[in-house]
């Protein structure tokens, strides 16, 4: 069995190309064609762990083969080989591979257009636009940002500052609840919420998109415009972990496109690597889950007979639903799970987090809470009714545990707007 996977959501697109593989549809609808790439891989090499790492490797030479493509559209053929890759390319294409591949699309579009003005060869624009479209096709948010980097390098760098403004006051005119897509977050600040995620690289890179310097003449423009949404990115508007750190990495690959060949180029992009392969080696869990820790709970809770649904916390899910088909959810069950629970089949709940003598020793009138307590390793399967019941005891009390139980350990939120508007209407 194959547990050395590196990414948190890598094994929803095994769930979702198994399903497309074995009923002709996708498990969760999407129109990105990423999860049609991942059933190609599988279809040659088989429905497996080794099957994703495979196509984790594409997704980075993808992103290596556009990000030296571009170069070679906006430099001299002397000068693109000798810069780098950026860690970037490694970053998104395990961490978030459906953006890296849209991503892609959007350095050759990039390239194009921005190359027109070198070599006067307007055609480009033909293969700009197409490469856009793929972008979105791809991920919608990355085409988005592309035409928000397009905006923004159209405004004048004079207006910078009152940008500044706008953006810093703007989470107080937009209404937002935590049931949906854009959830404003202004209690963490970005830059400290990106150390805690993904260590000192993610520092010394922002410090660089923002402050340097290493660019041709011709596209210092440009450059100055990425150079300010990366300022913007220090301001807290939307929840850090969903958007804006998506949109910061996105930056800091774009922004290599238009460095210039120099000694002290490589030095930084060097030291760069450096911080991202300690911050690895030291914290792993900040780029993966425990999967090896997974299968036995998941096997075990897998042969409940009554099981019907487990819900336990996002990453547990996605392995759970690909080693065993079975259904999951990273979510608290709403009616929707409810009414397609079948008859005679019981909700479970994967605890993670609490140990099983602190679930024990609650009580309620004298009478145990948990009327099932099964212990799976880390992990305590539960019914999910006894678990609501232990939940409002905890918050009874105030009890240190809330935190753990109100947590990305164990779901608490059901499922926000956007996942029930994408099962009904696949957008």
């Amino acid at each position: 069995m194959f547990v050395s996977l590196f990414g948190k959501d890598i094994y929803w697109y095994g769930v979702q190309a198994t399903s497309l593989l074995e009923t002709g549809n996708l498990h969760s609808p999407d129109r990105s064609p990423v999860f049609h790439i991942v059933a190609l891989v599988f279809h040659l090499f088989g429905i497996n762990d080794q099957s994703l790492f495979i196509f984790q490797i594409i997704t980075v030479l993808w992103l290596t083969i556009t990000l030296y493509g571009t170069r070679f559209l906006l430099k001299s053929p002397t000068e693109f080989w000798n810069l780098l890759p950026s860690a970037m390319v490694f970053v998104l294409g395990v961490l978030y591979p459906k953006q890296a591949w849209a991503i892609g699309f959007l350095l050759l579009s990039f390239g194009f257009s921005v190359s027109i003005q070198l070599t006067g060869k307007w055609w480009r624009w033909f293969f700009s636009g197409i490469c856009f479209l793929f972008a979105i096709w791809f991920h919608t948010m990355v085409g988005v940002l592309g035409l928000g980097i397009w905006i923004v390098y159209r405004i004048p760098r004079k207006y910078d500052f009152f940008l500044f403004l706008l953006f810093l006051f703007l989470p107080n005119w937009i209404p937002s609840g935590d049931n949906d897509r854009l959830v404003l977050d202004t209690k963490t600040f970005p830059i400290f919420a990106a150390l805690a995620m993904v260590g000192m690289g993610i520092l010394w890179d922002w410090f660089f998109l923002v402050f340097g310097n290493n660019v041709l003449e011709h596209y210092r423009s440009i450059r100055r415009a990425l150079a300010f949404l990366g300022l913007l990115i220090v301001l807290p508007i939307f929840h850090f972990a969903d958007i804006q750190f998506r949109i910061l990495i996105s930056l800091l690959l774009l922004v290599e496109i238009f460095s210039t060949f120099r000694l002290h180029q490589i030095w930084i992009i060097g030291f760069s690597f450096g911080l991202w392969i300690l911050t690895f080696l030291q914290s792993p869990q900040l780029f993966r889950y425990p999967y090896e820790d997974m299968w036995n709970p998941g096997e075990r809770a897998a042969l409940f007979p009554n099981n019907g649904l487990l819900v336990a916390h996002h990453g547990f899910c996605e392995y759970y639903h690909f080693q065993f088909k079975k259904d999951c959810m990273s979510w608290e069950p709403d009616e929707k799970a409810m009414t397609e629970l079948s008859p005679g089949k019981q909700i479970y709940r994967l605890v993670y987090g609490i140990r099983m003598e602190n679930l024990r020793a609650s009580t309620e009138n004298g009478n145990p809470i948990f009327s099932i307590i099964e212990p799976l390793g880390e992990y305590q399967l539960v019914l999910e009714t006894d678990w609501q019941r232990y939940r409002m005891w905890l918050e009874k009390r105030n009890s240190k545990l809330l935190g753990v139980a109100k947590s990305w350990k164990n779901p608490y939120r059901k499922r926000p707007g956007f996942l029930q508007r994408k099962q009904q209407y696949g957008i």
